[in-house]
């Protein structure tokens, strides 16, 4: 199995990133995890 990583512009990202810490109880960070399979693994926790 393999993956790739797409091109999400930053804001977009920023943007992502905002509504999940504001609208999300209990979630006060978010991890964009950028490494393509193989070598990183899609079961990352």
């Amino acid at each position: 199995m393999t993956a790739t990583v797409e091109d999400v512009p930053f804001a977009l990202l920023q943007h992502i990133t905002d509504r999940i810490t504001k609208e999300v109880p209990g979630v006060n960070r978010v991890c964009f995890d950028l490494t393509t399979k193989p070598t990183g693994t899609i079961e990352w926790e």
